[in-house]
């Protein structure tokens, strides 16, 4: 068998894309830094980095502070106005279409109520997009490096077909093969809260491999990152909990079950309970909002206290579960959990105190960093992610 040797025109793109990642995530370093991190020659690393530069991908923004004399490194970061994303977030809410720059930094937003139904949804996309690619500081239609959908529901294994959400009635719609009959920009579509846990392993403020993303809002959600990759499972299908059953005594699910997690753990199902249990207890004021009700269990009125106390306690069994079975480093919490610090310290006690195989440390807990924003910079991440590993 003839022994195979390097490509080196693969090696340069394998190398490049190194590069390009580690600044990305380190946000700035140094030649000599990228040398020594990634084990490269300096000779090496000072070609690719010109090269890269001349490619407006990243730019010298001055001396990096550095102790001892000598001369003054120069640091390194990607550029921040020389490239773009157009993020669009299907959300629960409402839709956002967003342009975001290389830094993750959202330089336009505007956002839509929800629509339903393929047609009227991919109206919505390619409206956004063309307005999107007609504001005034896209000096220059190459700047658009590519264009990230991130929807709740299935999306295929390919990652270009939203084969199913029940929230947004949409049932196989094609939108990769859609978009790229319109658009000469990479496409990439992605489960939201899928797209979410990847934007905190990659930018978020713990630096781990492994998490577990809860996200609880009109929807719930998860998505796992296992050894820095998002775990899709069969058929892009993980991360679907909301109609497992754990409240036989619980109210009935829009899918015809009584008691799925949905029922128990996301905002109108929970308003429903406290309106009833306000109403039960003869009280003057029934909260009109989950807000408002957060707002009484915030004051620790009695009622509203004894109402979430059962929704916590819920919501621990279901993280519980995740602990046990693939003991991820940090969860990360994002939804309506996250606007009651009375409820993130409940929380954080309970699983404490929970019988784990190893003591379960509160710093574990952590809220999502990009809040209600986490799809849009997660698809935007994962878009540049994906462009910076193939190389540009």
């Amino acid at each position: 068998m003839r022994e195979v040797t390097g490509n080196l025109q693969l090696m340069k793109k394998i190398n490049s894309s190194l590069i390009l990642n580690l600044i990305h995530r380190e946000a700035s370093v140094s030649r000599a830094e990228i040398s020594q991190k990634l084990k490269l020659s300096p000779t090496t690393v000072s070609a690719l980095v010109d090269e890269l530069i001349k490619q407006d991908l990243i730019d010298e923004i001055g001396e990096k502070t550095s102790q001892g004399a000598g001369r003054k490194a120069i640091a390194l970061e990607i550029s921040r106005d020389k490239g773009y994303i157009i993020s669009i977030g299907l959300g629960n809410n409402h839709f956002n279409a967003a342009l975001i720059n290389f830094h993750n930094e959202i330089v336009f937003e505007y956002q839509e109520p929800v629509l339903k139904g393929n047609e009227r949804i991919l109206q919505f996309i390619k409206k956004a997009i063309d307005k999107l690619l007609g504001l005034s500081m896209i000096k220059d239609p190459a700047h658009i490096r590519g264009i990230a959908i991130s929807s709740p529901g299935i999306i295929d294994e390919p990652g270009e077909t939203i084969i199913t959400s029940a929230l947004l009635q949409i049932n196989n719609l094609e939108i990769k093969k859609i978009l790229d009959l319109d658009y000469n920009y990479p496409v990439i579509v992605v489960n939201d809260v899928k797209a979410a846990a990847f934007s905190e392993y990659y930018s978020g403020a713990r630096n781990t491999d492994n998490l577990f993303f809860l996200s609880i809002d009109y929807g719930i959600g998860t998505g796992l990152i296992i050894d820095g990759k998002i775990y899709k499972g069969y058929k892009g299908a993980s991360g679907e909990i909301g109609h497992i059953q754990i409240d036989p005594n619980g109210l009935l699910c829009q899918c015809g079950r009584v008691g799925c997690i949905e029922t128990a753990l996301t905002e109108p199902y929970i308003l429903l309970r406290a309106q009833n249990a306000a109403r039960k207890g003869d009280l003057t004021r029934v909260p009109e909002t989950f807000d408002e009700f957060l707002k009484m269990y915030e004051k620790g009125e009695d009622w509203a206290v004894e109402t979430m106390r059962g929704t916590c306690f819920l919501i621990v069994q279901t993280l519980a579960a995740f602990i046990n079975f693939i003991s991820p480093e940090v969860l990360v919490l994002s939804g309506w959990v996250t606007r009651s610090e009375k409820v993130m310290q409940q929380l954080k006690l309970d699983l404490s105190q929970f019988p784990f195989p190893i003591p379960f440390d509160e710093s574990r807990v952590v809220q999502a960093s990009y809040g209600e924003r986490n799809f849009l910079i997660g698809g935007a991440t994962l878009m540049l992610h994906e462009l910076f590993s193939t190389y540009l």
